[in-house]
């Protein structure tokens, strides 16, 4: 029998067992992305892709959930939404002379007196307002017959659908 020439699959090695990573990646990388950090060539990770369905299956379902961030995010960025903004402020405290003194007769050196900061957390609410552009194309999406950029467009798209519909109750295609 003949040896196998060339290189061995890193498939089993330095894929397969991180399915549930690949999934999670494919949220925020590419797939390049995603090959260098298995350790695998980019031509090598599009020849698995072809060669193994589970992991093309893998990609596929990891885009989906990507997908469904990105829905979530427009729909959220269209209507508008709360959120916290936090601030840290530092200040040097200026402390009263007799507190000074007392601090001092309390076993504090000059130093550590100086370094004390007084660090004050801000925090507030603020609403984003609903985003016009998100709402567009919210709308050609998710409404594409009542929605577009030319109302003009859209009614001929109609008369056009309303006539081919007619043809083929007619079959006179």
């Amino acid at each position: 029998m003949a040896e196998k020439r060339g290189r061995k699959s890193k498939y089993e090695t330095h894929v397969k067992p991180y399915f549930a990573e690949i999934q999670e990646w494919c949220r925020t990388m590419t797939e390049v992305q995603i090959a260098q950090k298995l350790g695998v060539g980019k031509s090598a990770f599009h020849e698995y892709k072809t060669k193994f369905p589970e992991l093309a299956e893998c990609l596929k379902n990891g885009r989906k959930l990507l997908v469904a961030d990105l829905r979530s995010a427009l729909i959220k960025k269209a209507i508008g939404y709360d959120y916290a903004e936090k601030k840290v402020i530092t200040e040097r405290v200026k402390w009263p002379e007799e507190l000074y003194k007392v601090l001092l007769e309390a076993g504090l050196t000059p130093e550590q007196i100086e370094r004390a900061d007084l660090i004050k957390t801000e925090v507030s609410h603020k609403k984003m307002a609903p985003d016009v552009a998100a709402i567009n194309l919210a709308l050609k999406n998710y409404d594409p017959e009542n929605w577009a950029n030319d109302p003009q467009v859209l009614a001929l798209k109609k008369r056009e659908l309303e006539l081919r519909e007619r043809q083929t109750e007619e079959n006179s295609w």
